[in-house]
C-alpha cells in the first residue's frame, strides 16, 4: 500500500515521497524499508533520522528534516494502532479450506473464507465472508459468525453462539459452555438447573486467550461493539456487557451482572451476581464488589468496594494502626 493511501485513511499531513510502498508496521528501531513507524515527542531527534523505515507517523509540531516521508497527525501512537489496522485489512484471505477440516454438508460457507486443518463446522451454522478459523477450531451447530473474524487456534463456540463482524478471538476461548447454576435440593444435593440460552458478541469485540463466557441460563449472555476483554477473564451467564468496555485479566463478573458502557475493570477485579456498574466507572484491580450493588461513576478500588478517595483513606489508617502494634 502507497503512504499516500495511508495518510488518506489517517487524515493526517503527509511530507515526502506519497509514492513509496508500506507492508508493515513496526518499531522505529527495527523498522526497514518497507515498513512504518512512529515517533512520540520525547523522541530524540538523531534517533530518529537514524531509523530505516520509509515512513514515520510524528506529532503536528515535529520540524525535523529527516530523510524519509513523515506523516503528521495529532496521536502519533493511535495513528500507528490505526495503519496497522488498515495494512492488516487489506491482506485478504486466501479464500481455501483444508482438506483436513470437517464441515458439516448444511453448513453455509461465505465468500474467501480461510479454514485451517482440524476445523470442525457444526450443522446449520454459518461463516461470514473473509473469515479465518485457524487450526483446530470448533464450532458447534447454529453458529453464526460474521465477516472478517480472527478464530485463532483451539478456540471453542458452542451451539447457538452468535458474533458479529470483525470479533477477534484469540487460543482456547471457550463461549457458550454452562453456565453455573444449581437449585439446591436439601440431603440430595444440588439440582443443575438448565442451561439453554445463547452468547452473543456484537462487531469489533476482541477476546483474549482462554477467556470463557457461558451461555445464559435460558436468555442471552451479550458482549457490546467494540469491547475489549483481557486473557483469562470468566463472565457468567446473562450477564450484560456494555458498548466499548475493558475488562482486563483474571476479571470474573458473576450471572446476572450488567455492566454498562465505556466501564473499565482492571485485573483481578471480583464481581457478584446480580450487580449493575454504571457507565463510566472504573473499578481499581483486585477489588470485590458485593452481589446485587449499584456501582455509580467514579473512581472505585478495595474489598468490599468503595469510592477511591475513601479506599485511599482507609489504607493510610490500617498502616497507621498496623505500626502501632
Amino acid at each position: 500500500m502507497k503512504v499516500a493511501d495511508i495518510a488518506k485513511h489517517l487524515e493526517g499531513t503527509l511530507d515526502g515521497d506519497g509514492e513509496i510502498e508500506i507492508h508493515q508496521v513496526a518499531s522505529l528501531d527495527s523498522a526497514r524499508s518497507g515498513e512504518i513507524s512512529f515517533a512520540l515527542s520525547t523522541i530524540n531527534a538523531d534517533l530518529l533520522k537514524q531509523s530505516r523505515a520509509s515512513c514515520v507517523i510524528v506529532p503536528e509540531s515535529f520540524a525535523e528534516k529527516v530523510p524519509f516521508p513523515v506523516l503528521r497527525v495529532k496521536n502519533p501512537k493511535l495513528a500507528f494502532a490505526k495503519a496497522a489496522l488498515f495494512l492488516g485489512s487489506q491482506k485478504k484471505s486466501r479464500g481455501e479450506i483444508h482438506q483436513l477440516s470437517s464441515i458439516s454438508e448444511n453448513a453455509k460457507i461465505g465468500d474467501k473464507v480461510q479454514i485451517e486443518a482440524f476445523v470442525c463446522v457444526g450443522d446449520s451454522s454459518e461463516i461470514g465472508d473473509e473469515t479465518h478459523l485457524h487450526a483446530g477450531v470448533k464450532i458447534g451447530r447454529n453458529v453464526k459468525i460474521g465477516r472478517r473474524c480472527i478464530i485463532h487456534s483451539n478456540v471453542v463456540l458452542r451451539e447457538n453462539v452468535t458474533l458479529g463482524d470483525n470479533v477477534i478471538l484469540h487460543p482456547g476461548v471457550v463461549l457458550g459452555a454452562d453456565g453455573f447454576g444449581y437449585v439446591t435440593d436439601g440431603a440430595n444435593g444440588h439440582t443443575k438447573f438448565p442451561q439453554i440460552g445463547s452468547v452473543t458478541v456484537e462487531n469489533d469485540v476482541e477476546i483474549g486467550a482462554n477467556t470463557c463466557i457461558d451461555r445464559g441460563a435460558l436468555g442471552e449472555t451479550r458482549i457490546g461493539e467494540g469491547t475489549k476483554i483481557d486473557n483469562l477473564v470468566q463472565i457468567g451467564h446473562n450477564v450484560e456487557i456494555g458498548k466499548r468496555v475493558i475488562i482486563a485479566g483474571q476479571t470474573g463478573i458473576s450471572g446476572s451482572s450488567t455492566i454498562e458502557d465505556d466501564v473499565i475493570l482492571a485485573g483481578q477485579v471480583g464481581i457478584a451476581d446480580h450487580v449493575k456498574v454504571e457507565k463510566g466507572a472504573i473499578i481499581g484491580a483486585k477489588s470485590g464488589v458485593m452481589a446485587r450493588k449499584i456501582v455509580r461513576v467514579g473512581l472505585w478500588a478495595g474489598y468490599p468496594i468503595q469510592p477511591w478517595h475513601e479506599y485511599r483513606r482507609n489504607l493510610a489508617k490500617w498502616n497507621k494502626f498496623v505500626k502501632t502494634l
